[in-house]
């Protein structure tokens, strides 16, 4: 245990060093390691090297030099002629002069001594030897002889270590038959030579080795380290991209979260606030469709670095795609300190940009929320600024600062916003629908699709209660859609039943502003088999307003397609008559408010009657909403409205009931069948 201590404490240095630190630090041992095996085994190599040319040599003396001169009958005898000791006992002396060996011996294959440099140790046997036995048995073999292990003091009094090898002697028979072992040659030669020559030559391949391994390590290395460096730069650069808009380089909603929570710390530290601002610009879209996506794109790119001029280094200009920027301000001294930035950025937005020798006009409108007073999260703060900037759209203000009134997202709101998307999605949702009639000639000429939702617990639902959420959180499009689907079926069955029946549906400025709008409801009326007359589509006086060239621009398309057109609850916008006579709409529909009550209202009345005459001069017909009483209908026939709708004609009902209610409904009125 107290060893796995150690080297946990030895590890938390290298722990704490940069990568390529550790992976020099590794490497390094590891090529250590290696060249202390390779050394190793290198040395053993050369030293196995020279011990194999010492046996060849010995070999080789046993065979040039000892061979010729003995002769088959000296080992049968067990003894040496004279006359050959004699010649064997001169080239040995001229061996050991020269040093080439120390010490000679030739044995019978009893193992006696037949013959030796040394006089005295001629006939002697010595006790059985492997390695002489080996030698006997026709193997080579040798053995490092130690001062203190010799054979004899003879051998021990020449000094150092020996190299002992012996080698197998071969001779013919009388016969010429094959070479027998006759006996053995054993050779002592000096090792220190020997050994010297091997440290030397295992001394030059290690050196080699370690310095062919200490370049390879450093090549590595530095390859190791531009790889690691390319990988820095490249980490770095992705991580500005993840926290940065690729097209202006400013930060994005991640990098915008993560100052928005460190200013936050520092507020509530502090006891300062902290304002967070949403911006959408105006007329983009107007500058892709004329001039291309690049000028947009190069709009934008302007967009921000204005925005970023006009504010202290420690505030964050951040996009959050489109055409929506966020601005984050720490530490301002409360909302209206934050107000007098966003008038600055508004004015700084007045002023024309100048792209590429083209000056382009643009604006932005901005919703304004600020910690701690609308929110004390990211989160909820992007909320409150996003549905601020959506409330100064709509009341076509520059900026407004988030109030409860205007929220979507308390806790019932955002349980019901789950479950309307449910209701979208498994098509829970329903649509009644509440007839026109032609006031003069008692004819229903339509009716109006008003959705509803039948919720499991609150019942079913009117249209007000939901489509402000469904306009906050984006499901106004799905449920637009929703709606549109379900009317064109309908009608299809009305007209299949012979009821010649326009069918109208409410869109809200979200739905109008829809790219892709015109060519979804060709689409959609081709599948439903509908001629475009026969859909009407009601937007108000606001919805237009929101954008004004934006709109004009799409209704001339649906106009185009054939789809009738008209401005619901008129009166209650602010639309100007100059603009209204820009409009490429059918119909005025005069709001409920005003209707209900002109019987008891001189002002009502009088907003009624000129809306009409309005109608008449401009070439348009006029639908009242909200008749609630004959007498109310009997004004408007005097007043010379063109249609109406309302309860004392008929509620809104289901798609199945349309068909009776429009028979009753004309029977009661005295008007002829709509028929096809």
């Amino acid at each position: 245990m107290r060893q796995v201590h150690i080297g946990r404490r030895l590890a938390r240095p290298l722990a704490r060093t940069s990568l390529l630190v550790r992976y020099g630090v590794i490497s390094g041992l590891l090529v250590l390691c290696l060249a202390l095996a390779l050394g190793y085994v290198l040395a053993s190599t050369v030293y196995d090297r020279a011990l194999a040319q010492s046996e060849q040599t010995a070999a080789n003396i046993a065979q040039l030099a000892v061979g010729p001169l003995l002769q088959r009958d000296d080992f049968d005898q067990g003894a040496v002629a004279p006359e050959r000791r004699e010649r064997l006992t001169g080239a040995m002396e001229t061996l050991v002069a020269h040093r080439t060996v120390v010490r000679v011996k030739i044995f019978d294959r009893t193992g006696t001594v037949l013959f030796a440099d040394d006089p005295d140790l001629i006939g002697q046997r010595f006790p059985e030897d492997p390695h002489l036995q080996a030698a006997l048995g026709g193997q080579r073999s040798s053995d490092l002889d130690e001062p203190d292990s010799a054979e004899n003091a003879s051998e021990a009094s020449l000094g150092g270590r020996l190299l002992e090898v012996y080698v197998p002697i071969r001779k013919s028979t009388a016969a010429g038959a094959d070479r027998d072992v006759v006996g053995a040659f054993e050779i002592y030669l000096p090792y220190e030579p020997v050994a010297s020559s091997a440290e030397a030559d295992a001394r030059r391949l290690v050196l080699w080795l370690a310095g062919g391994l200490v370049v390879l390590w450093a090549v590595l290395f530095q390859l190791v380290a531009a790889a690691s460096r390319r990988l820095r730069e490249y980490a770095r650069e992705q991580a500005e991209r993840a926290q940065h808009d690729a097209l202006t380089g400013l930060p994005n909603r991640v990098l915008l979260a993560d100052r928005a929570n460190q200013a936050l710390l520092v507020s509530r530290r502090s006891g300062t606030s902290t304002a967070l601002l949403i911006a959408d610009l105006d007329r983009l879209k107007e500058v892709n469709d004329t001039l291309g996506h690049h000028f947009g794109d190069l709009l934008i790119s302007a967009v921000g670095a204005r925005l970023r001029g006009e504010l202290r280094e420690a505030d964050t200009v951040a996009r959050l795609g489109g055409d929506k920027f966020a601005v984050l301000l720490p530490e301002v001294i409360g909302v209206d300190a934050a107000l007098e930035v966003a008038d600055r950025l508004v004015a700084a937005m007045r002023t024309p940009f100048d792209i590429d020798d083209v000056s382009l006009e643009t604006g932005a409108t901005l919703g304004l929320a600020s910690y701690p007073e609308h929110g004390r999260d990211v989160v909820r703060l992007l909320q409150c600024a996003d549905v601020a900037m959506y409330a100064a759209k709509s009341d076509r203000r520059a900026v407004r600062v988030y109030d409860r009134s205007m929220d979507a997202f308390t806790p019932d709101r955002l349980a019901l916003f789950g479950e309307l998307r449910r209701a979208i999605e498994n098509d829970e949702l329903s649509v009644h629908y509440q007839p026109q009639v032609d006031i003069n000639s008692g004819q229903v000429t339509g009716v109006e699709g008003l959705v509803r939702w039948q919720h499991t617990v609150h019942g079913l639902l009117p249209p007000d209660d939901f489509i402000p959420l469904a306009e906050h959180t984006g499901l106004i499009r799905p449920l637009t859609w929703s709606v549109l689907r379900m009317a064109a079926r309908a009608c299809q069955r009305w007209r299949a039943a012979g009821l010649d029946l326009t069918v109208a549906v409410n869109l809200s400025v979200r739905s109008l502003l829809d790219e892709d709008l015109v060519a979804q409801l060709d689409h959609l009326l081709a599948d439903a088999g509908l001629p475009a007359s026969a859909l009407e589509l009601e937007i108000t006086e606001t919805t237009v307003m929101a954008d004004p060239e934006r709109s004009l621009a799409v209704l001339a398309d649906l106009r185009g397609l054939g789809v009738r057109l008209s401005i619901d609850d008129y009166g209650t916008g602010q639309a100007s008559l100059a603009y209204l006579n820009r409009l490429p709409v059918d119909t005025l529909k005069i709001d409920r408010s005003f209707v209900i009550a002109m019987l008891g209202s001189s002002n009502d009345a009088a907003i009624v009657r000129s809306t009409i005459e309005l109608s008449r001069s401009l070439g348009l017909g006029v639908v009242a909403e909200g008749v609630e009483t004959e007498q109310t209908w009997q004004r408007l026939r005097e007043l010379g409205c063109d249609a109406a709708q309302g309860n004392w004609l008929a509620g809104p009902a289901p798609a199945d009931s349309v068909p009776d209610l429009v028979r009753r409904l004309e029977r009661r009125l005295g008007g002829a069948p709509a028929r096809a």
